[in-house]
């Protein structure tokens, strides 16, 4: 009997781990870049079969064109081969003598031509090589491509340098790749698995089985999707200048998957912490505000969900999903509206561009330049008094009652500066000028080793020292200004909010708090800066406030965010739970008539063992 108990136990036993492994299994949806599950690439012919829109506006991007195959259709070529003969001259592997490279030669065209165009030659052992010379198409003109003193150079060859950021699916080992370009598996990870499961579900899917497509596939704000070929650094053991280890959902800087280069390293940055390397983008991202905005709000003891709109990319990448399901393009529940507590990351490239569907606007932005900067650096009646009134400050719009604002002098100027004029200024990199993404102004002066400063394009009738004593003068004295007026404000008696006192002090702390919170004291605006610091202080004499021997103390730094470097909080994809699905609920009844019937039979085993033993004398 006791044995018949014991074979009872392991087979119930074993019947609970079998349903929790089965359980586990249908309620955890399998992500595209899940440890241990083989996926693969199946090209961008695949995906477009479901996503037919989104395919089409892809197509005509920078990214869709990054590598184009010419080798039979001539016309990607954007080079002017009657011109330049002299910089194109090569001496080809099995040639007699030196002749310019032609279009014949040419099998890949590299690039949209944004700023240039380079062209790969096939050898006659298979390899592919990057020709010594491009064309420019900003000034329609040949130039030399020089990277070695000789050609072919190991640092021509096409799969050890460039190969991992114009193709999707680069195998390094065989010399292919499944797409020419940045395709879709470039930036949501190998869709061989989604592609299985959305088969397997068929034309009529459920809530679970769409939510199981879902999540096998990356749809992500990570600005590292973009860092994989926005950057400089390098793979360890191959040193290629890409990661072939890196799948979008997965993390970037792990130490096994790629090196960024060093921060410091004066072959890559100014001393102005400005990059001077193309591609640096992700470099200076990690070095910005915008990555560490999500921890600066989370360490505010304001911080509340609402505030995610300028804090976080999750608000913006989730909202633009949100409004797909709204209009029809999507189906099935919509995720959730961006939350503090799941929040995973800063202001990431996905807020001011779309890769799928910018294609008429320049550098593939959402919105003109001026309208997203302005649209979170302006004030808000989320923090009171005022907020980050960068955006009023600039164009001099009213925020102090009996205060009349003054527009600055950019902002009035037809055809005038404007945000990213000087906050990203325009690095000369490989004879192109390219946009910084520091997001800080190169000051005149600040450093020996600088790109051009910020002020000089336009003023160009005065030196770098008449600026650089004009930017350091006005931010001194209204520094001096804004520390004496809240030393004056912090030694009166807070009056009752509501008396007239009260009101006037209200006012004078605003004032002095549009100022302090605009950040560039004085440089966005200086005569509206002058016309509210002396507001404030008539405010305070009319508080009777002695103030006359006080002195300025130390005061707050000229921008409104910190310079050092912090970390970025980078968030994990959480897996979906889909509940149970219909075979689930047969193979959970299997598993329980499977116990029944065991039980059964072991039981009734027992006691005919139990009687025998009570026959036997």
């Amino acid at each position: 009997m006791r044995r018949a108990i014991v074979r009872g136990l392991l087979l119930y036993t074993l019947g609970c781990v079998t349903l929790g492994i089965l359980i586990f299994i249908r309620t955890h949806p399998a992500h595209a870049q899940d440890a241990g599950r083989e996926v693969g690439y199946i090209g961008a012919g695949d995906c477009r079969d479901c996503h037919r829109s989104l395919a089409r506006d892809h197509a005509q991007t920078p990214h869709a064109l990054a590598l184009q195959d010419v080798s039979r259709n001539r016309s990607g070529i954007l080079a002017d081969f009657s011109a330049g003969e002299d910089v194109r001259i090569v001496q080809f592997p099995g040639e007699d003598a030196p002749r310019p490279f032609a279009e014949n030669d040419i099998v890949y065209a590299v690039g949209a031509g944004r700023y240039v165009q380079r062209y790969v030659y096939r050898s006659e052992n298979g390899g592919y090589t990057v020709l010594p010379a491009e064309w420019d198409t900003t000034t329609q003109t040949w130039r030399p491509y020089t990277l070695a003193e000789t050609w072919p150079a190991p640092e021509y060859d096409w799969m050890q340098n460039c190969a991992g950021c114009h193709t999707t699916g680069l195998d390094t080992e065989r010399g292919r790749w499944r797409d020419d370009g940045v395709q879709c598996e470039a930036c949501h990870g190998p869709g061989s698995l989604h592609a299985k499961i959305a088969d397997d579900a068929g034309r009529r899917i459920d809530d679970d089985e769409r939510a199981e497509i879902h999540a096998a596939i990356v749809m992500t704000p990570d600005a590292q999707v973009c860092g994989q070929c926005h950057s400089q650094g390098s793979e360890p053991d191959t040193h290629y200048p890409f990661s072939t280890r890196y799948r979008p959902g997965a993390d970037l800087l792990d130490p096994a998957v790629f090196q960024l280069l060093a921060e410091g390293d004066p072959a890559a940055w100014y001393e102005t912490g400005h990059g001077r390397l193309n591609n640096m983008q992700f470099n200076e991202w990690m070095a910005s505000a915008h990555a560490r905005s999500l921890e600066t709000l989370t360490k505010s003891p304001d911080a509340r969900d609402e505030c995610l709109r300028c804090h976080s990319g999750d608000y913006v990448f989730t909202e633009r999903i949100r409004a797909i399901y709204a209009d029809g393009g999507l189906e099935g529940e919509p995720p959730a509206p961006a939350a503090l507590a799941s929040a995973g990351f800063g202001l990431t490239c996905v807020t001011c561009h779309s890769p799928h569907t910018a294609v008429a606007a320049e550098f593939n932005l959402v919105a003109a330049p001026y309208d997203l900067c302005t649209s979170c650096h302006q004030n808000t009646d989320l923090i009171q008094p005022v907020h980050h009134p960068v955006l009023e400050m600039f164009e001099g719009l009213p925020v102090i009652d009996g205060v009349e604002g003054v527009p600055s002098v950019h902002f009035a100027a037809e055809e005038g500066p404007r945000c990213v004029t000087c906050h990203m200024p325009e690095v000369p990199v490989g004879g192109a000028l390219l946009s910084s993404h520091l997001w800080q102004p190169v000051v005149p002066g600040a450093a020996a080793d600088t790109p051009p400063d910020s002020c000089s394009k336009c003023h160009d009738t005065l030196t770098t020292a008449d600026l650089q004593s004009l930017v350091v003068d006005t931010q001194a004295a209204v520094r001096s200004r804004l520390t004496l007026a809240w030393a004056r404000l912090g030694s009166v008696a807070q009056p009752e909010a509501a008396s007239e006192s009260g009101q006037k002090y209200s006012r004078a702390a605003a004032a002095l708090t549009f100022v302090q919170n605009d950040g560039s004291l004085g440089v966005h605006n200086y005569a509206y800066v002058d016309r509210l610091l002396n507001d404030a202080s008539i405010t305070l004499a009319e508080l009777s406030v002695p103030g006359a021997l006080l002195q300025p103390t130390e005061a707050p730094a000229p921008t409104a965010t910190p310079s050092e470097p912090q970390p970025i909080s980078v968030g994990l994809e959480r897996p979906v739970h889909t509940g149970f699905r219909p075979i689930t609920i047969i193979l959970i009844g299997a598993v329980v008539l499977i116990l029944l019937i065991g039980s059964f039979v072991i039981l009734r085993q027992g006691r005919r063992a139990a009687q025998n033993q009570e026959t036997i004398p």
